[in-house]
Parts: structure tokens; sequence; C-alpha cells
């Protein structure tokens, strides 16, 4: 571990710490202890609130993003990591301070407003999904710090499908996946390079649907209800 670095799993269980926050009916408190300090982290989401309306996709119609599929571990709260290829865990006190599956769905939106997919509007989460007139599902595969030996990794890899509303039909299905060593191995450092990688990930997905769609015309001009 780096200096001023927190420790990644690979030394947690070497640290001994002494406070503990309490949080209760919106106060802190701090008592003698020896569990971990409660650490909250989110993705960091390009912003892309002034992108509304400056281009166009292959569809027409608005998209709806729904909550992302996310199983096992990837559905707690915990941050999750994998040792080697097969043994995996999830930190008891480092924290999404928002759920993953929210982040990815709200990366994606941002990431469909910098390469619109339609010429409608993208609404991660709307009151109504199946008023639009095309609905984007994923699913996390992997989303975690990796440890080999002395080295450690980011990992993403998500699935995602394009469902016509109108028909229920599958559009297009696509998988993207990617993996990053990560020189100064923090907590912060980890969760940027996922960051990072999952709008990568994203962006891939969104490009290769774009591509699909805009190869079968026909099939893709169905206008929103």
């Amino acid at each position: 571990m780096s200096e001023g670095g927190r420790p990644t799993r690979r030394w947690r269980a070497h640290r001994v710490v002494g406070t503990l926050v309490l949080i209760a009916a919106g106060q802190g408190a701090c008592i003698r202890g020896t569990v971990a300090v409660r650490e909250l982290y989110r993705l960091t989401i390009p912003d892309s609130s002034g992108l509304a309306g400056q281009a166009t996709g292959p569809l027409t119609g608005s998209i709806a993003i729904e909550r992302y599929v996310s199983p096992g571990l990837y559905g707690d709260a915990s941050l999750v990591y994998r040792v080697d290829e097969n043994a995996y865990g999830a930190y008891p006190s480092r924290e999404w301070a928002i759920p993953l599956a929210d982040q990815l769905g709200m990366l994606t939106e941002s990431q469909l407003r910098r390469r619109p997919l339609s010429s409608g509007a993208v609404i991660f989460r709307p009151p109504s999904p199946r008023a639009h007139a095309y609905l984007w599902r994923g699913t996390v595969r992997q989303f975690e710090e990796v440890n080999r030996g002395s080295q450690v990794f980011a990992s993403v890899h998500l699935d995602a499908m394009l469902v016509r509303t109108a028909d229920d039909s599958v559009m297009w299905t696509g998988s993207a996946r990617a993996e990053r060593a990560v020189a100064t191995p923090t907590m912060a450092a980890i969760v940027a390079t996922l960051s990072t990688l999952a709008a990568s990930v994203v962006s891939e997905l969104v490009d290769d649907a774009s591509r699909t769609v805009a190869a079968r015309p026909a099939a893709a001009a169905v206008r929103a209800p």
C-alpha cells in the first residue's frame, strides 16, 4: 500500500481501527471499538445535462433505462473484491452510497445522451417505463476489485439489451468487459478506475447497439405511442 492511501483487502486483516462511527437519528457518535469506520463511495458519472437535443441517433422515440439487474453480491451495498479468478468476498465497512444498480442506470443515461441512440428523450427509471418506445435493460456480470498476487486490478463486465416496447421484441443484445491495473491500490483509486471502466464499457455497448439498429432501419423505425 502506498503512503497516505487506504488499504484494500490484502491489508485489511492486519488493520486495527480505534473508532466506530454510529449513525442514528441523523447524528453521529464515536465510541472506542475494533470495527472499521464505515466508508461510502460512488461512481463518477460524466455530466451530460447540456447535451440534450444536440445530436440524434438511428431510432425515433424515447428510451427508458431500467435499474441494472445486480445478482448475488453485486446487489448488496458492500463493495466486492475477488482473489484471482474464483474467490469472492465483500468489504464489511466499504459500501456504495447509492445502489450500484442505480449508479449504472444513471451512468447509462449520461452515455446515451452523449452517444444518442434515438432522437427522443433518455430517462432513467421513469414513472411509466412502458410509455416509452424502447427499454434499455442491463445486467452486472462483474464489478469488483481483483487481487492477483501483489497486483490489484479493477474489473467491469456488463450485459445489456434494447427492447422495443410496442411488441416486446429484443432489437439488440450485447456484452462488454474491461479490466485495468490500479497502480496505487487505495480504495479511492480503485473506485475511480471502476468509474472509468464502467463509462468505457457502457459506451462500447451503446455504440454496438447503434451500429446494429442502424443496419436495420425498417425494424428500427417505430415511433413512440
